[in-house]
């Protein structure tokens, strides 16, 4: 149901949430603050959606979620920045794996151009 921006492939409901993220964690949402958790979008792209969210803002703090069941602001707090440390965890998990996975594969790229040559001097 995310709807992708076509030149930056950031998303209104990413840019949201990862602002609620900053928010509860006691930080201003930001474009560059979002940008990092985000990982994608634009500069300009993501403080127009920041000015949306700015603007809805408002209006959920004067009505907001009548959720019994809503954990207490010091738990959000906690959850936010246990979330924002897994993100980021994650990420940095993923780019180690990607780089080893690159170097994998160009170590057998090598080798198949390696054996490329060898059959073709063999000709």
């Amino acid at each position: 149901m995310k709807v992708r921006h076509e030149h930056s492939g950031v998303t209104p409901a990413a840019v949201a949430e990862a602002a609620d993220m900053l928010l509860v964690a006691g930080e201003r949402p930001s474009p560059d603050r979002v940008r990092a958790l985000v990982g994608t979008g634009s500069h300009d792209v993501i403080a127009g959606f920041l000015d949306v969210w700015w603007e809805d803002l408002g209006r959920r703090i004067i009505a907001p979620a009548a959720d019994p069941w809503t954990p207490p602001p010091e738990v959000q707090q906690i959850a936010a920045m246990l979330w924002i440390r897994a993100t980021a965890h994650a990420r940095a998990m993923l780019a180690t794996s990607h780089e080893e996975e690159r170097e994998r594969l160009l170590g057998t790229i090598a080798q198949l151009e390696t054996r490329l040559q060898d059959v073709s001097s063999g000709n």
